[in-house]
């Protein structure tokens, strides 16, 4: 026997939207709160020095993909002096930004765990 199932009307439509509504901002709201605390902490200042230390290594990874390999050069790191707190950082950085950033230049990184 078939099912008979009623047309929708107005009222329905209209809950459905305030329903939806309600749902995308709770949501739009939780994902806001959540990086509320990491985007407001980070730190800015000039880099002092560079440095490379050659470690060559092969990296295996072992994930979803199968197995990958990649050849890592080194370490990157760059010294990074902060005027608000008057600290220098060290920031392991890769190597894109380690060779589009030059000595005197401002870099913005996020503080190290536990400040």
């Amino acid at each position: 026997m078939p099912v008979v199932v009623k047309s929708t009307t107005a009222r329905d439509i209209a809950i459905a939207v305030i329903a939806a509504v309600f749902v995308l901002g709770f949501l739009i709201y939780g994902i806001i709160s959540m990086s509320s605390h990491v985007t407001g902490k980070r730190i800015t200042g000039k880099i002092t020095a560079k440095h490379f230390t050659p470690q060559p290594e092969e990296q295996v990874t072992i994930g979803k993909g199968g197995l990958r390999e990649r050849n890592l050069d080194g370490e990157y790191t760059f010294e990074v002096y902060s005027d608000t707190d008057r600290k220098t950082y060290t920031v392991w950085v890769d190597k894109t930004d380690y060779d589009s950033h030059q000595i005197g230049d401002s870099f913005n990184f996020l503080p190290p765990p536990g400040k």
